[in-house]
C-alpha cells in the first residue's frame, strides 16, 4: 500500500510538471565606462570619470520567469532592478529621491499565442521603447540627445501601474496599447498615460511608430508628483507632454542602418523637440563594429529656435558573445534656444553656457 502511493505520488508530480513547465532564468549586465568631457562648470572645466556607469548599456540584474499554462497560454514575471557599478548605488529611483528595488522592470502577465500578451506593473513607454529599437546605442547614457528623453516619466522611460496589451503578429505586422492609472480619487485623468505603437517586420526590414500622452509633468510639488517637477533638470509649471515617433532599421548583410524622428511637445511649459537621427553598424572584422551615428535636435522655447547636433564614430570589440570592449569619440554643437537652455543652473547636461562639448569614452561590457 505505502508503495503504490507513492508511485502514485511520483506519477502525479511527473504528469503536474509535463502540463506546467516552468523556466525562471537570473540575468545581468555591467557595463562601465571612463569619460572625458569639456565644459562641466561655470569656469569651463572639463571631467573624467566614471559618472553613472552604463554608457551602452545600463548596468543591470533582473529575474524572468514563465509557467506553461497548456494549451499555448503562459503565466510570465520580470523583475530588473539598476545600479551604477563605480558605487553600488541603485537608480531609478522616485522623483521625490526614494530608493526603488525593482526601478527599471517589475511585471507580471499573461502570455497566448493565439490572443497575445498583457502585462501590470512597472514597464517601459511604448514610445521610448519604439525609440530605442530604431536608435543605433539603444537610447543609451551614450550621448543622451534626445530632446524626449528629458521631460517628467521619459526621462526614465518606464511608467508605474501600467497595463499593456501586445497583439500576435500578422503578416509582420504587430500593434500595443498601453494605459497608466493616475491613481488619483475623483480625477481619472490626471497622471494618467494612454499610448499606441504598431510595428511591421519582414525580414531585413523593421518599421515602427508610436504615439503617448503623459499628463501632469511638472509642477512645484515633487514630493506628491509621480512625474517630477523638471525638464532637463529646469523647474516647470504642470504641463502636458504628447510626444510621437516613426522610425525604421534595415540590414545590409551584417551591416544594419538606422533612422528615426521623433516629435516632443511639452505645453504650456512651451519645450518643442524634433529629433532627427541616423546611423550606421558597419562590422570591420567579425569582432570589430564601427558604429556612426548623428542626431540632429531642433528646439523651440520661449521665442527662439536652436539646434544640437551631435555626431562621432565608436568602435566595440567583442572577446566573445558577452564580453566587449569600447572607445569613441563625439561632439556636440549647441546654437540658439538649445545653448540657452544648456547654460541655464540645474540643467541635467552641463556645457556651461558654451556651445559646445567634446567627450571621448573607454569602456568594458559584461552580460550574464
Amino acid at each position: 500500500m505505502k508503495k503504490t502511493l507513492m508511485t502514485a505520488a511520483v506519477l502525479g508530480t511527473i504528469s503536474g510538471a509535463a502540463h506546467s513547465q516552468s523556466s525562471l532564468s537570473l540575468y545581468g549586465v555591467i557595463d562601465v565606462g571612463i569619460r572625458y568631457n569639456t565644459h562641466q562648470n561655470a569656469a569651463g572645466d572639463s571631467k573624467i570619470g566614471m559618472g553613472n556607469g552604463g554608457p551602452l548599456s545600463g548596468s543591470r540584474w533582473g529575474m524572468i520567469g514563465t509557467e506553461d499554462l497548456g494549451g499555448g497560454n503562459k503565466a510570465l514575471f520580470q523583475l530588473e532592478s539598476g545600479f551604477t557599478p563605480g558605487t553600488g548605488a541603485t537608480q531609478q529611483s522616485t522623483p521625490s529621491g526614494n530608493a526603488r528595488l525593482f526601478g527599471r522592470t517589475a511585471l507580471v502577465g499573461l502570455s497566448s499565442s493565439t490572443y497575445g500578451d498583457i502585462t501590470l506593473g512597472r514597464q517601459y513607454t511604448l514610445v521610448h521603447e519604439m525609440a530605442f529599437l530604431h536608435d543605433v546605442y539603444a537610447l543609451s547614457n551614450y550621448v543622451g540627445t534626445l530632446g524626449f528623453q528629458g521631460a517628467g516619466l521619459t526621462g526614465g522611460g518606464r511608467l508605474d501601474n501600467t497595463v499593456r496589451y501586445s497583439s500576435p503578429t500578422f503578416g509582420g505586422f504587430s500593434f500595443k496599447g498601453a494605459y497608466t492609472f493616475g491613481e488619483i480619487a475623483g480625477d481619472a485623468k490626471r497622471f494618467s498615460s494612454p499610448g499606441v505603437a504598431a510595428s511591421y517586420d519582414n525580414g531585413p526590414l523593421s518599421v515602427g511608430a508610436a504615439f503617448q500622452i503623459i499628463n501632469n509633468i511638472g509642477g512645484l510639488t515633487p514630493a506628491t508628483t509621480p512625474y517630477g517637477s523638471t525638464y532637463f533638470g529646469i523647474l516647470i509649471p504642470d504641463s502636458t507632454q504628447k510626444v510621437f515617433t516613426v522610425g525604421a532599421t534595415y540590414k545590409l548583410g551584417a551591416t544594419k542602418l538606422y533612422a528615426s524622428y521623433i516629435y516632443s511637445n511639452v505645453y504650456p511649459a512651451g519645450y518643442r523637440n524634433d529629433s532627427f537621427s541616423a546611423a550606421v553598424s558597419y562590422p570591420l572584422t567579425p569582432s570589430l563594429e564601427l558604429k556612426l551615428p548623428v542626431y540632429v535636435d531642433l528646439l523651440k522655447h520661449g521665442g527662439q529656435n536652436g539646434t544640437r547636433i551631435t555626431g562621432g564614430p565608436l568602435l566595440d570589440y567583442s572577446f566573445s558573445k558577452r564580453t566587449d570592449v569600447y572607445a569613441g569619440v563625439d561632439y556636440t554643437k549647441l546654437t540658439g534656444a538649445w545653448r540657452t537652455l544648456a547654460g541655464t543652473p540645474g540643467f541635467t547636461l552641463p556645457v556651461s553656457g558654451r556651445n559646445s562639448v567634446f567627450e571621448a569614452t573607454i569602456g568594458m561590457r559584461h552580460k550574464f
